[in-house]
């Protein structure tokens, strides 16, 4: 920032220039941080959250198939196989149905700042 003596000799051009680049420097600011807050942030959000899913349904997925064909066989034992794979697959069913609800059934909030935030904070 000038002086009151540098201000007072320069023209309204350069006065004029200087004061579009701050108001571009403002811009600039204003758009990375909405970029970071509304943008990268929910993304990275849903990419951390579909690795770790990917993770946890692999080993679920192959504990369940060992763990069904483990039933499977055993319930063989009892009854002709027909009925166990029927069995179990209405046991499958009504499990995954139980583990969707769960896991649908949260609301997935972000930590993005609000408008009322922002202004509390004297922000704007």
């Amino acid at each position: 920032m000038g002086s009151a003596a540098e201000t007072e000799g320069d023209t309204i051009e350069l006065q004029f220039v200087r004061i579009i680049k701050y108001i571009d420097l403002y811009l600039r600011q204003k758009t990375d941080l909405f970029l970071q807050d509304y943008v990268f942030e929910p993304v990275n959000f849903l990419f951390k959250q579909l690795m770790y899913l990917s993770v946890i349904l692999t080993s679920l997925v192959a504990g369940i198939i060992i763990l069904v064909v483990g039933i499977i066989l055993f319930i063989a034992t009892l009854v002709p196989l027909w009925a166990a794979l029927l069995i179990t697959g209405a046991i499958m069913c009504g499990v995954g149905t139980v583990a969707a609800h769960l896991v649908l059934s949260n609301k997935i909030v972000l930590n993005t700042p609000l408008a009322k935030d922002m202004i509390k904070n004297g922000k704007q």
